[in-house]
């Protein structure tokens, strides 16, 4: 029986690549990596040594030797990538030599920059005050020398909340540092890097946006759509897209760059197969793709992509016939490779399980719907792609965010189109740029009509995505599944593809008894299901505490609340009731909750309560929950304060 890994050679590099990460990533196991290489070595070797008679019966040999070297190679990378992420904090101020290394994002009180540190070869985020740093004095790539003490990165430490400390510490981020006023100065030197060069070339296209005359929402989805900045768009704005299901036109990814690369092949169809130049073709292809790739600021999405395309062109370079499940096998095993965090990258495994999906079932989808009208076959077509692309993600946007999108084979046959448009309106802006340069007095003529056909379209889109994010259920939320159930949903839903496909009978079975599995398993947990009885939420100047699963906010607290269970008794106080008070009698408090006044104090509390056990929420003052700690701990009181030690969980 012939291997199936055969068809495609880089998936059977690639699984004992990521193989490999996995192993150095949660059980940093790097001194195994060089009993890996060397088996793995020996094994390649010794492969060459048998004699021919008995090479056949031994083939397996040299295949084991290249698993066992490539799983020691990725743990390599992995070591190397999670040595630079990792930093030994002190308590100490220092003086840091820096240079910014991305666009600067706006904060509410400051200004957050992400710096590389050079002579520690380190990645951190700097957040400077607003009165010592405006938005456009420093830019990607300028060098400043600064003083300050470097933290690590913390969670809010509530149930199901974002892990950003992880996802810093994927992205190759060791630490932040707060950069006060005056201590700070630019040495006037610029870095020469391809990568910042980039950025400052993508920060000027973001000027030029903004002197056509865009209001700031324009200015914002143009952005985004076109150079994958989003660090400015509204909040209300990127909902609309995620409840819609078309989040993904924000990100510049596959899908742009499939559009780029389409735009390219018309404007190059002149090129004839038969002509003597058609070779340069996929040249001149590859050098605007990687121009692109270049003014978007190089992101990994893009390198990506690109990568991808690379590989279809080269393969038309050579005169060989190009196959687009080896081009994404490729590309993700060299991304993988050099970058070996991008697997726990949210955005690599939607948009390669998405692409993956595209590739290998949107063909097998066409012929479903057999027309000879080029309209309706073009709807199907557009319906298709986005449904086997949603149908290969929404697992994964479940197991992350907890949503799924309802209308999103709608909007999607109905945004993906607008962003064509969008991006080839772009194209005209970048022509009557070229052309007012040559004729400088005709500017006005030449950028009205494709600045007013972006402003139409990127209106239309505004408004379809309003129109359904309103429609009732636009949004299923709060679904949350496990990594077991992610895995169910997977095989089930590979498994009915294999019915549905090849006609084979016994996966039907296979799936239906993996689906009762699923549903098993989730009654079970709801009958077993113990409540978190209270939890004491760390929320930034605010209280929310959650008893019963019943929400309770600042709000909803008119100076105290009181909850009983069993025998403890539970006192949510917002005010200083006691104040300049007698009394006879004390109440015994098992769980005190300290919200919203700053006057509150545990000497005074502690004359008409008997307390047990105090918790202090975010809504207190910074001064008062340290005043407050200070004061437990003389009196022998425990004290948790969720601000320094994330929520405090109670189970009844």
């Amino acid at each position: 029986m012939k291997n199936p890994l055969s068809k495609v050679p880089f998936l059977f590099l690639l699984i004992p690549l990521i193989a490999g990460i996995l192993l150095q990533y949660f059980f940093k196991l790097q001194y195994l990596s060089i009993a890996l290489l060397l088996t793995g070595t020996i094994a390649m070797l010794i492969s060459y040594l048998i004699p021919k008679d008995k090479q056949f019966n031994w083939r397996w040999l040299f295949g084991a030797g290249v698993i066992l070297c490539i799983s020691g190679i990725s743990m390599v990378t992995t070591f190397i990538k999670q040595g630079k992420s990792e930093y030994t904090f002190t308590e100490d101020t220092k003086i840091y030599l820096g240079v910014i290394s991305d666009t600067p994002q706006e904060k509410p009180r400051s200004i957050a920059y992400r710096v590389y540190l050079p002579q520690e070869e380190k990645q951190i985020v700097c957040y400077f005050q607003r009165d010592s740093l405006y938005k456009d004095r420093l830019q990607p790539g300028e060098e400043f020398i600064f003083q300050a003490k470097i933290q690590p990165f913390r969670n809010m430490g509530n149930p199901d909340d974002f892990d950003y400390v992880r996802y810093m510490y994927n992205q190759g981020f060791s630490g932040s540092a707060y950069v006060t006023s005056g201590s700070w100065k630019a040495t006037g030197n610029t870095s020469s890097s391809l990568k910042y060069k980039a950025l400052r070339c993508r920060q000027q296209i973001m000027n030029f946006y903004k002197s056509l005359g865009f209001n700031e929402t324009e200015y914002t989805i143009l952005s985004a759509l076109t150079l994958g900045y989003q660090d400015e768009l509204t909040d209300e704005l990127k909902q609309g897209f995620r409840t819609t299901g078309t989040v993904h036109v924000l990100s510049v990814s596959g899908l742009h760059v499939g559009i780029i690369y389409l735009m390219i092949s018309f404007l190059l169809g002149f090129i004839r197969k038969s002509s003597r130049y058609y070779r340069l073709k996929p040249v001149i292809i590859l050098i605007l793709l990687w121009s692109y790739a270049f003014i978007t600021g190089l992101p990994s999405s893009v390198l990506r992509a690109s990568g991808m395309l690379t590989v279809f062109c080269m393969a038309e370079i050579c005169g060989k016939r190009s196959y687009s499940m080896h081009a994404l096998f490729i590309a993700a095993f060299f991304m993988l490779l050099i970058s070996p965090f991008s697997l726990f990258d949210i955005g690599f495994q939607l948009s390669f399980i998405s692409v993956l999906a595209i590739l290998y079932l949107h063909p097998k989808t066409l012929p479903l719907l057999k027309t000879e009208n080029k309209y309706i076959k073009y709807i199907w077509q557009m319906f298709t792609l986005s449904l086997v692309a949603q149908l290969a993600t929404f697992p994964i946007c479940l197991y992350y965010f907890g949503t799924f999108p309802t209308y999103f084979f709608i909007t999607n046959l109905l945004i993906v189109p607008l962003v064509t448009f969008i991006t080839y309106s772009v194209g005209g802006v970048i022509l009557a740029k070229i052309l007012s340069m040559i004729i400088p007095g005709w500017s006005d003529y030449l950028f009205y009509l494709p600045v007013k056909a972006l402003q139409i379209l990127v209106h239309t889109m505004t408004s379809i995505i309003r129109f359904f994010e309103n429609l009732p259920f636009a949004l299923i939320e709060n679904v949350k599944i496990s990594l077991s159930d992610l895995t169910l949903i997977f095989t089930i839903i590979v498994s009915i593809l294999i019915f549905m496909i090849y006609k084979k009978t016994k996966a039907l079975p296979i799936s239906l008894i993996f689906i009762l599995l699923l549903f098993v398993s989730h009654i079970y947990m709801n009958l077993n299901e113990k409540p978190d009885d209270l939890i004491v939420y760390n929320r930034r100047q605010t209280s929310e505490v959650k008893y019963y699963k019943e929400i309770v906010k600042s709000e909803d607290i008119d100076k105290y609340k009181a909850i009983t269970f069993n025998d403890k008794k539970i006192l949510i106080l917002s005010a200083n009731l006691w104040y300049n008070k007698d009394s006879d009698i004390k109440l015994n408090i098992s769980h005190l909750i300290l919200t919203k006044d700053n006057s509150l104090s545990l000497y005074n509390l502690n004359q008409h309560l008997t307390i047990k056990n105090v918790i202090i929420d975010g809504s207190l003052s910074a001064n008062t929950r340290k005043r407050i700690s200070k004061e437990c701990q003389k009196l022998d009181i425990p004290c948790h304060d969720v601000v320094e030690n994330g929520a405090y969980s109670l189970k009844f």
